[in-house]
């Protein structure tokens, strides 16, 4: 398992992390903002919450490990150079995914110290670039050399 198999199987476990700082924040009067997250504790209160969360992370779980396995099939078994110049595109899509909620989660923390702090797209934007050129960076060796 290389570093990108790591970084990408952090993304499972981001929903957990999101409903838990959720929890947090609508304590503190903080409201639910996603569509589906909303509607399913409008609905179903916190346990339509859990299963969103689990459903999320099950399907996030599938998608990573068929990413992870289609990138040792055509990096390390057939030996596709080009590979991985198109592996590229799915697995920063996933990191900025995770950037997403790691935002999330941060801005969910944020909640008791200022409300109205929660609610700016550029720390939210800035929260997302910051992650995804952390996670970008620690992957680079084996993005460029995938061995």
């Amino acid at each position: 398992m290389d570093r990108i198999d790591k970084a990408l199987l952090v993304l499972p476990l981001l929903p957990l992390a999101d409903l838990l700082s959720t929890l947090f924040a609508l304590g503190f009067g903080g409201e639910e903002v996603g569509i589906l997250a909303r509607l399913a504790l409008e609905q179903y209160g916190v346990y339509g919450l859990i299963l969103l969360a689990a459903s999320a992370s099950l399907i996030f779980f599938v998608s990573m490990k068929t990413v992870i396995y289609i990138k040792r099939l055509f990096v390390n078994e057939w030996e596709l150079k080009s590979a991985r110049h198109v592996l590229r595109i799915p697995i920063y899509w996933f990191f900025i995914l995770e950037g997403v909620y790691v935002s999330t989660v941060v801005m969910n923390l944020l909640v008791p110290i200022s409300p109205q702090l929660t609610q700016s797209i550029v720390l939210r934007a800035g929260l997302v670039a910051a992650y995804f050129a952390c996670f970008s960076m620690f992957t680079m060796p084996h993005v460029k050399h995938p061995r």
